[in-house]
């Protein structure tokens, strides 16, 4: 039999009588040196842990001579992202039980004073990280506990949020739980990139109070937008448009033309990357302001200028929306060209066939891949009693796909 025995912070004192007994009789106890060094009285073999493949052979070799149980000693629970999952894998349920302890991330929230419902729980440790995913999570959930490890080690996990855009979030480094190095600090992701150093056992919690709250689709209500004029991209045609931008948890955005910010506002509520709205208009850069507040997209950053020249200095866009008039549509689609980053999308809304034409033939140009719609949306309302459709004016849709 193989019991899979996690240690809490506080080492054996951390264990009751059944745990205490299992490590005294065993065969033999695999572990890492601080956790083999808790129990020098135990006169089982010791076989210090040096990968997993080492240890599962180990196992194997001792369980053949047939001279008694054997014990592995992990870290607080075994099966959070521990050992516990490989030893259940070779060996089979029926052969293994795990006793776990209180896990780091448990003593950490104690540390920090926080109730534990909702927190998800990742690793860094030991592993190739997927910093865009790990942007996902921190806006998608509003507690995460990470291991990290020296490479990638809460300095670097901040620096990589904060080129992906996450922002407005608290987090806490706690280290070195239950020994006499304890420290838990608290602070930003800005504060945290600049540390040099960290305990190599260490749990970084990201509070993200907004997380969670990003909508997984879009398509608000144009009553709920302020708008001047009826100088708003409608709600269909607002989805339509945000659909072909592709816009993913840590896009970068460019809304040219911004008008009353509808599209631009969207775009921010979908990303944790930064939206730039670009409105020469100051009426209309008012309407965004205010819409901006009503849905708290702190994200969105407002640019009162005219494209292209307002566009200079911007970090290099994911996606790109070309709305308003059309004028200049030639100039602006240049210098998106340039700029847009590889396999980055722009979405272009005419009204016009002339601006249609000459952003299709550019894209054309441009040999990127294209599509050009023609929509023409119809809204029910109410006349003398009875219903008739009311139809908005027709409108080219062009999409064009930057080369990888």
């Amino acid at each position: 039999m193989i019991y899979v025995i996690g240690i809490g912070i506080h080492g054996r004192d951390s264990l009751v009588e059944r745990p205490l007994r299992l490590i005294d009789e065993a065969g033999l106890i695999v572990g890492g040196k601080r956790h083999l060094d808790e129990f020098p009285a135990a006169t089982g073999q010791k076989a210090p842990f040096k990968g997993l493949s080492e240890a599962a052979s180990c196992i194997r070799d001792f369980l053949k001579r047939g001279k008694g149980h054997v014990v592995v000693l992990a870290t607080g629970d075994p099966l959070l992202f521990g050992i516990g999952s490989f030893i259940l894998k070779e060996f089979g349920p029926d052969r293994v039980e795990v006793i776990p302890n209180v896990s780091a991330v448990q003593e950490a929230f104690a540390r920090i004073k926080d109730e534990m419902n909702g927190v998800k729980v990742l690793s860094a440790h030991g592993r190739e990280t997927d910093f865009d995913s790990l942007a996902d999570e921190v806006a998608g959930n509003t507690k995460l506990a990470l291991f990290t490890d020296k490479e990638n080690n809460p300095a670097k996990l901040s620096r990589e949020l904060l080129k992906r855009g996450v922002s407005g979030v608290r987090v806490f480094v706690c280290e070195a739980l239950g020994t006499k190095r304890e420290k838990v600090s608290e602070g930003t992701l800005e504060i945290i990139a600049r540390r040099k150093s960290f305990d190599p056992l260490n749990v970084f919690i990201i509070l993200n109070e907004k997380g969670g709250s990003q909508k997984s689709g879009f398509g608000i209500s144009d009553s709920l937008f302020i708008h001047s004029g009826g100088m708003i991209t409608k709600e269909e045609l607002r989805v339509i448009a945000l659909a072909k931008l592709n816009v993913t948890r840590h896009s970068v955005v460019w809304d040219i033309g911004a008008c009353s910010g509808s599209v631009a506002i969207e775009a921010a509520r979908l990303t944790c990357g930064n939206v730039y709205a670009i409105e020469k208009e100051a009426a209309r850069v008012k309407d965004i302001e205010e819409n901006a507040r009503r849905f708290k997209t702190e994200n969105l950053v407002i640019i009162k200028g005219e494209a292209p020249a307002a566009l200079k200095g911007l970090p290099a866009p994911d996606a790109v929306f070309v709305g308003g008039g059309g004028e200049g549509v030639e100039g602006i689609l240049s210098l998106v060209s340039r700029r847009l980053k590889k396999g980055g999308c722009v979405v272009i809304n005419a009204v016009t066939m002339e601006t249609s034409s000459k952003a299709f033939e550019f894209i054309s140009k441009k040999g990127w891949e294209k599509e050009l719609l023609l929509v023409s949306i119809s809204r029910s309302k109410k006349v003398a009693g009875l219903t008739m459709l009311s139809a908005h004016n027709p409108l080219f849709i062009i999409t064009g796909r930057k080369p990888l």
